[in-house]
């Protein structure tokens, strides 16, 4: 009786402990910005992958901490870069544990929770909706509920279809019924959310002539890549909600397929060595920074490695599960240029005028990215010693969540493996996300420096 009342005591300290962590928490949430909220979250998730990943019975040999935490943070950003071979290295249940953070950090930290936080207080429902509209930027044309229920629907559609093709393929070759259903499930999972991470430790290298491997990874990579607002629109465009496809979808379609079939020729002509299909496989995996390799980076020639790397920088469209600049301010970047070029007073792009407020958005996420891939650059020359190309693909692979690098992860020094983990982070959340974190301003300072701002020219 003594030890069941010690029991009882010690479980109510335990939950008042977590009641009041939960509050206090929360409270914290609430006085964040959407953008802080956002980085908060995903080093949140990050740390809680790490520590998971750190019990015993996840590894199959001793893995440092750093490395776990290296392998944390490639889940929960999707970028798939680990220092050590991960097929080999965790066991089933560390797998899964990376397969769920894959999931969360795919599709996004408060999609996932948005059914759970709007059921909450106005405040508290107002705040996420707030950060909801920070994660995904979405136009005008496209609501925010339709979209969280696409988002949901067509994830978990789109994996279940993957994971039963490729159940199949890996059943009729001679896989037992439950390894063909779990390498089937994580491997359709992996792609649709561009994490690059494989059950087999050489990748997808094994399967590069495998039609029925490629097809279904390019597919979910695509899809996955290319955006929720592309299927949000057509499925509003389906069902007559809309009279026509916005003009966002139409940009994303034409030039992802764009730049996916350029960058396909382009490795194709400098590597007469590939396949048509492969060099298509290998475009579809660098612009959605899925990053499976199909064939080893290093035996491509450096020229194709710099296609790869512009492919990887692009990345996918926005409201997706890839990284990179997104196809659309890489959009609004052309047609600054030619605009400019061509001596039109407004930015144009297909006959249509671009606002001015996505143009100052794609300007500064393009300006804060080179800044950001210089630090990276600069820090890992100065803490590395390896050669500057493979710190270069090392650098691009890490920011834009692509993970095709050379090979470079596991020979990083612990300093390198931070920088890493640092640049996987900002490049999940986006660069103008991560510097409005840290650069959070009060809109009564804004006010009072509009008071006080003269206007002056300047020459460029």
């Amino acid at each position: 009786m003594w030890k069941d009342f010690v029991l009882f005591r010690w479980y109510r300290n335990v939950r008042d402990f977590v009641r009041q962590t939960l509050r206090k928490y929360t409270l914290f949430v609430l006085h964040l910005s959407p953008h802080q909220n956002m980085l908060q979250a995903m080093l949140l998730y990050t740390f809680v992958a790490w520590i998971a990943l750190s019990m015993p019975f996840m590894t199959t040999v001793h893995i440092p901490l750093m490395d776990n935490l290296l392998t944390a943070a490639a889940a929960a950003s999707t970028s798939g870069m680990t220092s050590v071979n991960f097929a080999e290295s965790y066991t089933f249940f560390g797998k899964l544990v990376v397969l769920l953070f894959i999931q969360v950090g795919g599709i996004g930290y408060m999609t996932m929770s948005s059914f759970i936080y709007l059921s909450f207080s106005r405040r508290l429902r107002h705040r996420h909706t707030e950060v909801l509209n920070t994660e995904f930027a979405l136009p005008r044309t496209v609501r925010l509920n339709d979209f969280l229920h696409a988002v949901i629907i067509f994830t978990f559609v789109m994996e279940l279809i993957g994971a039963g093709f490729l159940a199949n393929y890996f059943i009729r070759h001679g896989f037992t019924f439950f390894n063909a259903i779990w390498y089937g499930i994580f491997h359709s999972v992996s792609a649709f959310c561009t994490a690059g991470f494989s059950l087999f430790p050489d990748g997808l290298a094994s399967f590069q002539e495998s039609k029925t491997i490629n097809i279904v990874i390019s597919l979910l990579s695509l899809a996955g890549g290319m955006g929720f607002i592309v299927v949000t629109d057509i499925f509003n465009r389906i069902f007559r909600r809309t009279q026509e496809i916005s003009y966002t979808t139409k940009i994303i379609i034409l030039s992802t397929l764009t730049i996916l079939l350029l960058g396909s020729f382009i490795i194709l002509l400098t590597n007469p060595g590939l396949t048509p299909a492969t060099a298509l496989f290998v475009s579809i995996t660098s612009m959605t920074t899925a990053g499976f390799n199909i064939i080893p980076a290093t035996t491509l020639a450096p020229c194709s490695l710099l296609i790869i790397m512009a492919l990887m920088t692009i990345g996918g469209s926005p409201s997706g599960t890839g990284g990179g600049l997104k196809t659309t301010t890489f959009t609004c970047l052309i047609a600054t240029v030619s605009s400019h070029l061509f001596g039109r007073k407004n930015i144009t792009f297909l006959g249509r005028q671009i606002p001015l407020h996505r143009l100052y958005m794609a300007n500064s996420t393009f300006i804060f990215y080179s800044m950001m891939f210089f630090i990276t650059l600069f820090l890992l020359t100065w803490t590395e010693n390896l050669p500057f190309f493979d710190i270069v693909a090392e650098s691009v692979a890490v920011l834009s969540t692509g993970g095709l690098s050379v090979g470079a992860t596991a020979q990083l020094s612990f300093l390198g493996k931070v920088i890493i983990i640092v640049m996987m982070i900002v490049g999940r959340v986006g660069v103008i996300t991560f510097g409005m974190a840290l650069l959070k301003r009060d809109a009564d300072e804004l006010e009072k420096e509009k008071e006080h701002v003269k206007r002056e020219d300047l020459a460029v």
